[in-house]
C-alpha cells in the first residue's frame, strides 16, 4: 500500500511540469497563430510547426515584415522580434 502511494505521489510530481509544458507550448501557438501562414511560407520547417520553431522563425519573420500580415507584426512586436 505504501508502496503504492508512493509511486502515485513520484508519478504526480513528473507529470504535473509536462502538463505545464504542453499547456503552455498550447498556448504559445494560439498566440502566434497569426503569423503561422506567413512561417510556413518564408521559414524552415523541418524542426515542424511547434511553439519554439515558430520563435526561431521570428527573426526570418521580422526581417521579412513587408511580406507579413499586420496581426502577425503585431504579434513580433508582442514577443520582442520588432
Amino acid at each position: 500500500m505504501r508502496i503504492g502511494l508512493m509511486f502515485m505521489a513520484v508519478t504526480l510530481t513528473f507529470a504535473a511540469p509536462a502538463a505545464s509544458a504542453q499547456e503552455l507550448d498550447r498556448k504559445m501557438m494560439l498566440e502566434m497563430l497569426p503569423c503561422k501562414s506567413a512561417a510556413l511560407r518564408l521559414c524552415d520547417r523541418s524542426r515542424g510547426m511547434n511553439a519554439e520553431a515558430l520563435l526561431a522563425c521570428g527573426a526570418t519573420l521580422a526581417e521579412r515584415q513587408h511580406e507579413v500580415g499586420l496581426r502577425c507584426v503585431t504579434v513580433l512586436r508582442r514577443f520582442g522580434r520588432l
